[in-house]
């Protein structure tokens, strides 16, 4: 094979049955060379990349635009396999759709990624295509790619924007529910629980001078007395734990034991530093649990429910399984209680896994960073 600056596009019509495509050596001074210089002076002139390969995918001929783009020098990779010469990232379909499409429609479009040596990143539109002979018959590719590199960083950085806002409307939408909260259960401890308690107290009362009504009066202060035990497990469910004067795995256990009786919950606090956690994240750490072990008390008839919360010095991690009946993931993972566990993760930049299934319990793991890289 002879190689000169550049290649002519010729090589596409040289393809012989069961060989592969021949290049010839192009004498820049001949006039029977015309049509060559015309044809590269062409794709040299045009403002996208463009690659042509033959059908097993090696390299004919790259033009002075894709030179620029990709760093490398026609001269230097012809006759190589395109997938050894250029890597990318597609954004939409991966490498075998993209194939698929072409050898059934004549031709693919779609995004990609490409990272240059010098960690330059680029964006391009390419569409690919059949080279084919003047039967009709495809000799090789050929690749147009246009660059829209500032457009898609334009779109990323939108997207991004978006995204920030989209956190802080979370963020006010969770600090508006726990002022709500907050004020429910000063509410409820301080005046509804006030006003029992001084009913339990003329109940008692009554119970000393009224023997006939004393079976009635008795049902009467054992109601109340529960209703009052619901309120403060209300109240405490509503109010947030202050952190500066509680530790999360305290409150952590409060919660449980106010489970207890209708739920077997074990917890495994092994490897939380609670020195190295901020109390926002601890605020939102113990807010998931909650919401958590109340969607295993409704719905998930579980016999059992596991804890475990531990840190690092860059993440904390949270895992709370239980063995219940589960669900399909694509039907509920939409559910308010699902929902708000997301959004509380999302606010934080953490990532939540949901592993579910009909008859295999559910599984949650949370990672929050205690750090913001932003």
């Amino acid at each position: 094979m002879h190689k000169t600056n550049r290649l002519s596009m010729d090589a596409y019509y040289s393809k012989k049955p069961n060989t592969t495509v021949q290049f010839r050596q192009v004498n820049p001074q001949s006039d029977s060379n015309t049509n060559y210089h015309q044809k590269n002076m062409l794709l040299d002139h045009i403002s996208d990349a463009v690659i042509c390969t033959d059908l097993d995918l090696h390299i004919l001929y790259i033009n002075q635009k894709a030179e620029q783009v990709y760093g490398i020098r026609c001269e230097e990779v012809a006759g190589s396999l395109f997938r050894d010469i250029i890597r990318y990232e597609y954004i939409n379909d991966s490498p075998e759709a993209a194939l698929q499409i072409l050898q059934q429609t004549g031709s693919w479009q779609g995004k990609v990624v490409f990272n240059r040596h010098d960690k330059q990143k680029f964006y391009l539109l390419a569409t690919v295509t059949f080279a084919r002979d003047e039967k009709k018959k495809p000799v090789g590719f050929i690749a147009t790619l246009k660059d829209i590199t500032a457009e898609e960083l334009s779109n990323e950085s939108g997207r991004k924007v978006k995204l920030e806002q989209q956190k802080e409307i979370n963020r006010l939408m969770i600090k508006t529910q726990e002022n709500e909260r907050n004020e429910l259960g000063r509410e409820l401890h301080d005046n509804i629980n006030q006003i029992l308690a001084a009913v339990k107290l003329q109940l008692e009362y009554s119970l000393e001078n009224y023997d006939e009504e004393k079976s009635t009066i008795e049902r009467c202060k054992d109601n109340i007395e529960e209703v009052i035990r619901e309120i403060r497990n209300l109240s405490h469910r509503l109010v947030l734990p202050r952190f500066a004067e509680t530790t999360l795995a305290s409150e952590i256990q409060k919660t449980i034991d106010n489970v207890l009786v209708q739920q077997p919950v074990y917890i495994d606090l092994f490897g939380l530093n609670e020195a190295l956690v901020p109390d926002n994240i601890k605020e939102t750490i113990y807010r998931i649990i909650q919401e958590q072990l109340t969607n295993i008390i409704r719905h998930a008839k579980a016999k059992k429910a596991l804890i475990k919360l531990h840190n690092s010095a860059k993440n904390v991690f949270l895992s709370i399984e239980d063995d219940g009946i589960g669900f399909n993931q694509t039907q509920s993972r939409k559910g308010v209680g699902i929902t708000n566990i997301l959004n509380r993760v999302e606010t934080f930049n953490g990532s939540a896994n949901i592993i579910s299934s009909p008859g295999n319990g559910c599984r949650i793991e949370v990672s929050i960073p205690l750090k913001n890289e932003e």
